[in-house]
């Protein structure tokens, strides 16, 4: 089932031509799309699981997990967590028909978009072992910002999390922020913890029909 959605999830990301305005506009046409092949009996948009049904789930200020679709076909549950970060950029659509373009938001904070991206991976690592589903589910990353795509300047803090092209990541790799100029604030090792990786990752930027714009699926 999993390379069957993989090639659905890649169908819709190399075959759409509009613009993405949010991540929430993605969830939806990507959950329509999934849907539309009726090949799955359920796809649920913001499956809700309380982290108490989590051990050992390092975000704890985190009451409960909203994952933005979960694929059903019979008894097996796919996850899928989506992040769309971006830069500025105009789009050629017009607000309410007049002559102004619609522009996406300049979002900065790499270090924060990086880390979300793993802590989506975890996320789904997460799950896995807890409920024994029978496959991982995928972390989908969109970018207009090609900054995420280049490795960081050395010792930076958030370099550990890079999602840079052609990135490898092994297994038990434990991915902390880099103390080595600036020591890390503990509100941040709060609120961002330590992530360790039970598996092994590549990063492979993709190419999409929409000018800027390219992907991560695992």
């Amino acid at each position: 089932m999993r390379a069957e959605l993989n090639n659905q999830i890649l169908s819709f990301l190399n075959n759409h031509l509009s613009f993405f305005q949010s991540e929430e506009e993605i969830k939806v046409i990507l959950a329509n799309h999934l849907f539309a092949t009726r090949l799955y009996n359920n796809i649920f948009i913001e499956y809700n699981v309380d982290c108490n049904l989590l051990p050992n789930y390092p975000w704890h200020n985190d009451k409960r997990i909203s994952i933005d679709i979960v694929v059903q076909q019979n008894n097996c549950f796919i996850p899928i967590e989506i992040k769309f970060k971006t830069k500025r950029q105009t789009l050629p659509y017009h607000v309410f028909g007049s002559q102004i373009n619609v522009q996406l938001t300049d979002q900065k904070a790499h270090n924060e978009g990086c880390y979300s991206f793993w802590k989506d991976v975890k996320r789904i690592e997460i799950l896995k072992e807890r409920f024994n589903l029978e496959h991982s589910g995928f972390v989908l990353f969109i970018s207009n910002d090609s900054l995420y795509q280049r490795q960081p300047r050395q010792n930076v803090q958030y370099e550990p999390f890079s999602i840079h092209e052609n990135r490898q990541v092994v297994g038990g790799t434990i991915l902390n922020w880099n103390a080595t100029r600036k020591a890390i604030k503990e509100s941040r090792q709060i609120k961002f913890p330590p992530i360790t990786l039970a598996n092994g990752y590549s990063i492979r930027w993709q190419d999409m029909n929409l000018t800027e714009h390219k992907f991560i699926l695992i």
